[in-house]
């Protein structure tokens, strides 16, 4: 996964009254923590977890200062990003007390391989936890979103950290939309959405919704570990957005046009064409309008 270049944030959108954030009656990061390491049980001790009010961007703090490493999921929570991050330089909108933004440190065995196909396997905890909440309708577009019906619902960046001296690691990001602004768009995004939405139940606090991602995201992640991505790609196919449907996909350097046709092992995207079965490792992922459809 290509690490993005960090920019700058852009002020957020005020939300209007019926979808503003009851920011002064919300709980400090603290009593969020406590809340998250009630929720997690037993579970919390594999974890450890810090939740601040603000700061540039979860990913880039961990990047830039990793933890020690004493067998635990390093989680940082951030209630705001000034400096969030997407894929290929992009930035990460969000807007206060709408999202939910946090970073994990993994790990990986000593001496494995980059771990490919991570970022699908984030993707497939972060669809597996909403589905437990009640949200229907989710897919998985390759390699990093999260969609209910079409609509952007979370996204997720993979920062590799170099091995050296250390074990080598992945930074894994998420960003949540909770409950957006009525006039929240994302450039170059078709549509977007937030678990309010999603959800036909009144939307959990966000320390309970962070419990369901970081519970299912340990499973996939023990799983990955010892069966790799080929133990999990069935289950990511099943969600996967655009199954046998023509799509484009935009690289750095070119365009290319197929039939999505599932992923590798590896978790490259395969793209049927006239010439066969392309691996496309890299890329934006768009539906193809048919011939004479003025969409």
């Amino acid at each position: 996964m290509p690490v993005s270049q960090r920019i700058a944030a852009v002020p957020p959108t005020s939300p209007p009254p019926d979808h503003a954030p009851d920011n002064a009656s919300a709980p400090a990061p603290a009593a969020r923590r406590a809340e998250l390491i009630s929720a997690l049980g037993p579970l919390a001790r594999d974890f450890a977890i810090d939740w601040v009010s603000e700061c540039a961007s979860t990913n880039s703090a961990l990047l830039d200062a990793p933890p020690p490493d004493d067998g635990r999921l390093h989680v940082l929570v951030a209630d705001r990003q000034t400096a969030g991050r997407g894929r290929r330089g992009r930035q990460w909108l969000s807007w206060d007390g709408a999202s939910l933004t946090f970073s994990v440190l993994w790990r990986f065995p000593l001496g494995a391989p980059a771990p490919a196909g991570l970022s699908l396997v984030a993707g497939l905890a972060l669809a597996r936890a909403l589905e437990q909440l009640g949200v229907a309708g989710l897919q998985l577009k390759w390699p990093n979103d999260v969609l209910v019906h079409g609509d952007k619902l979370a996204g997720i960046l993979v920062d590799l950290v170099a091995g050296r001296a250390r074990t080598a690691a992945a930074v894994i990001g998420i960003g949540l939309n909770l409950r957006l602004p009525a006039d929240a768009t994302i450039p170059a995004q078709g549509g977007v959405t937030d678990l309010a939405r999603a959800l036909e139940a009144p939307l959990p606090a966000p320390a309970a919704v962070l419990a369901a991602i970081l519970t299912e995201l340990h499973r996939l992640l023990d799983t990955f570990a010892t069966a790799g991505f080929p133990a999990l790609r069935g289950a990511w196919a099943q969600r996967n957005a655009f199954a046998e449907l023509p799509v484009c996909i935009s690289g750095e350097k070119d365009v290319r046009h197929g039939i999505c046709a599932g992923v590798d092992d590896d978790g490259a995207l395969l793209l049927r064409t006239a010439d066969g079965i392309e691996r496309v490792l890299a890329g934006d992922v768009s539906l193809r309008p048919l011939a004479g459809d003025g969409r």
